[in-house]
C-alpha cells in the first residue's frame, strides 16, 4: 500500500506533462498495433494514465466495442476524462482501479493492455493472473517493458549530475522486465499459452540539447528538481546542457528504445 501511495503522488506531480513524452506515445500505439484488436472488442487497459492506448483502442473497436482504463491516479485520469470528452469518444470509460484487484467479472473483455506500467506493478505475476481471470475465451494480453539500454547514456548521465548537487533520481524499473525471457516466464506463469515476446528499436533523434531537457522535466527523471528554486534549477539546466552538447552528432541526439512487446493468448 505505501507502494502504490508513493505511485500516485509521482505521477501526480507529472500528469500534467506526461504526454509530451515522445516513447511513451510511439511504444503505446505500436503495443496496440501487435494487439491487433479488432471492431466490437472489449478492451481494458491497465494502469491507462492519461488514455494514450484507450483512446486508440476505442478509435478501433468503433460504437459496437468498449474500452475501459483503470489507474491508481486520480490526477492521470482526470487528464484522460478532459481528452477522452474533447475527441468525443462515447465508448471508453476511465475508473479508479486496482491492477492487482480488477474489479470485473471473469471473462469481461477480449484483450487486456498495459503500456509501459506493469514494471510499476508491485505484485507483476499477481496482476497478469488478474488480466487472465477477467479475459473471455481465446482472449489476450499485451505489456512493454524496455531493454537496459533504454535512453542511454542520457538516464546515467543526468544521474551523475544530480548526484553533484546530492540529489537522486529513483531507478527506473525496467529493470524487473529486462529481457524476453523474463517476459515469456511471467506470461506462462500466469497460466498464458502461445506466447511470443519481441524486441523492437522504436529510438529516434532529438535535434537540440533544448528537446532534451523537455524531455527530462516532462517525467520521471525531473522528479528531483521539482522543489528546488528557480536559480537553482537554471544552474543545473545550464551545467547539464553544455554536458549534452559535447555529446552531439550531425543528427543530433540519439534517443535508445529498444522496446520489449509481450503476447499472450
Amino acid at each position: 500500500d505505501d507502494r502504490k501511495r508513493r505511485l500516485k503522488e509521482v505521477f501526480k506531480a507529472i500528469a500534467p506533462t506526461y504526454d509530451a513524452l515522445s516513447f511513451l506515445q510511439d511504444t503505446a500505439r505500436r503495443l496496440i498495433e501487435l494487439a491487433n484488436i479488432s471492431a466490437g472488442a472489449r478492451v481494458l487497459d491497465v494502469a491507462t494514465g492519461t488514455g494514450i492506448v484507450a483512446m486508440v483502442s476505442a478509435g478501433i473497436v468503433g460504437s459496437t466495442g468498449k474500452v475501459v482504463g483503470i489507474d491508481l491516479s486520480s490526477d492521470m485520469l482526470a487528464v484522460a476524462r478532459q481528452k477522452a470528452a474533447a475527441a468525443g469518444f462515447t465508448n471508453v470509460e476511465f475508473r479508479a482501479g486496482d491492477a492487482e484487484k480488477l474489479d470485473f467479472p471473469d471473462g469481461s473483455f477480449d484483450a487486456v493492455l498495459c503500456a509501459s506500467s506493469l514494471f510499476f506493478i508491485p505484485d507483476m505475476p499477481g496482476a497478469l493472473k488478474e488480466a487472465r481471470r477477467v479475459l473471455a475465451r481465446n482472449g489476450c494480453v499485451e505489456f512493454n517493458s524496455f531493454q537496459s539500454t533504454f535512453l542511454q547514456p542520457f538516464r546515467d548521465l543526468w544521474s551523475a549530475r544530480l548526484q553533484k548537487h546530492d540529489l537522486k533520481i529513483g531507478s527506473l524499473p525496467i529493470h524487473r522486465i529486462p529481457d524476453i525471457a523474463t517476459c515469456e516466464q511471467l506470461l506462462r506463469d500466469a497460466g498464458f499459452t502461445q506466447i511470443d515476446v519481441r524486441v523492437e528499436q522504436l529510438g529516434y533523434y532529438l535535434p537540440t540539447v533544448q528537446e532534451r531537457w523537455n524531455d527530462i522535466v516532462a517525467g520521471l527523471e525531473g522528479m528531483p528538481i521539482l522543489k528546488l528554486s528557480a536559480e537553482q534549477r537554471e544552474q543545473i539546466k545550464a551545467e547539464h546542457l553544455a554536458e549534452l552538447n559535447a555529446l552531439a552528432s550531425p543528427q543530433g541526439f540519439w534517443i535508445d528504445v529498444p522496446a520489449i512487446f509481450a503476447f499472450g493468448k
